[in-house]
């Protein structure tokens, strides 16, 4: 007994942190008393997840002596190797093999499950202290390193650019010497050209003074000598000229011809005044007093009509309006009527409610009357009994 009991304290130590740690596995005492194969490949590959390491098995779990498979031994070796690489963090000699996985051994596996749990409670209790100061670390190594190359290349490409100018800069001065080398020659060719161009504007200069010669004989040749481009310009002329004539007398024919309508017209008129004069020698002069204030009355009811005719269509729209008002007004009415109907309708309703509370209210003072009545009563009653009961009591006192 005294040796199974720090087995047992320890299994119960490690079942408690495995529960706490890695809840989804359930473990069982039965599981760290007879461990299985399927069961520390469930734990180690629960474990290792929980460092962020994938770890999925390529075969099924719960079939320990059916697969027999090369993917299934290389997977738990390699499983293996990595939970032998965590122990010997901190314990160096420790091994845990392919055999300690396939056949486990209770002792064995619970110290391993112990030293495992106690690593994973210590990770996740310290994990930001610790990781934190490695993860700046490592980024600054990184923002480093980045920096280095770029500096680098920076350094590559001004070698680079120092090589290239230097080669122009060598380029430069054989291009400079050869060009002093010919200096010489090119300023005696440029002394020759200098001498040619003055040689030619001396000529050129006597040309223009010829040609200033020409053209004034020429000037004075054609004032003295008519061309024939002149003379076929005066033709020109003088056929637009008459051709404008034979115009004119064309509108001048087209003019006394409306001349000669006007004149017919007015001759016309002028005989149908003489009609008129002796056709009022002939009627009387109330007639045509008539006639012509008939005439002035018609003139003005032709002014009237268009100021009629707007103020009809105006009145004729204001009653247009006047309508649409008037069912607008008959419109909100019946809204109204309808709205003070409702209200008059609450109205009555709210009466009667109070009318029923009120009567209500009646009966619940009515019967409280009652009631206090009876409440009297029966106070009276007590008292008189109580008169009575005094009254006995004296009595018995006395005797």
């Amino acid at each position: 007994m005294s040796k199974n009991q720090p087995i047992s304290n320890e299994m119960e130590m490690v079942l408690q942190q495995g529960n706490t740690l890695m809840p989804d596995l359930h473990i069982r005492p039965t599981d760290l008393a007879n461990p299985t194969e399927a069961f520390l490949t469930r734990v180690y590959v629960q474990y290792l997840r929980c460092f962020g390491l994938r770890a999925d098995p390529p075969f099924n779990v719960d079939n320990e002596g059916t697969d027999t498979s090369r993917e299934k031994r290389v997977f738990l070796v390699k499983l293996c190797r990595q939970v032998e690489r965590i122990m010997q963090i901190t314990f160096p000699n420790k091994t845990y093999t392919y055999l300690d996985i396939i056949r486990p051994a209770p002792k064995k596996t619970i110290k391993t499950l112990d030293f495992l749990f106690n690593y994973l409670a210590y990770y996740k209790l310290f994990k930001r202290s610790v990781l934190v100061p490695v993860e700046e670390s490592i980024r600054t190594r990184e923002a480093l390193i980045a920096e280095i190359t770029s500096k680098r290349c920076q350094l590559e490409n001004r070698k680079e650019k120092a090589a290239s100018v230097k080669v122009d800069i060598e380029n430069c001065q054989l291009a400079i010497n050869e060009l002093r080398e010919e200096l010489p020659k090119a300023q005696a060719q440029l002394a020759k050209h200098n001498k040619t161009c003055n040689e030619q504007k001396s000529a050129l200069d006597s040309l223009e003074i010829q040609h200033t010669e020409l053209t004034s004989q020429i000037r004075h040749w054609e004032q003295l000598v008519v061309e024939d481009d002149q003379v076929l310009n005066i033709k020109k002329q003088i056929e637009s000229m008459s051709r404008n004539i034979e115009n004119c007398k064309e509108e001048l024919a087209v003019q006394e011809q409306l001349f000669n309508d006007h004149r017919s017209k007015i001759e016309a008129n002028l005989n149908m005044v003489i009609e008129i004069e002796k056709a009022l020698e002939v009627l009387p002069a109330s007639l045509l007093d008539d006639y012509k204030e008939n005439l002035k009355q018609q003139e003005l009811m032709e002014k009237q009509l268009p100021a009629l005719e707007a103020q009809n269509q105006k009145l004729l729209s204001e009653i247009d309006v006047n309508k649409t008002e008037l069912q607008q007004s008959a419109e909100q009415f019946q809204t109204r009527k309808e709205k003070y109907d409702e209200e008059c309708q609450k109205f009555q309703q709210q009466i009667d409610v109070r009318k029923t509370a009120l009567e209500e209210q009646k009966r619940a003072e009515e019967e409280r009357s009652k009631n206090l009545e009876m409440l009297q009563r029966q106070i009276e009653e007590q008292e008189a009994m109580g008169k009575v009961i005094e009254e006995m009591l004296v009595a018995l006192g006395k005797n």
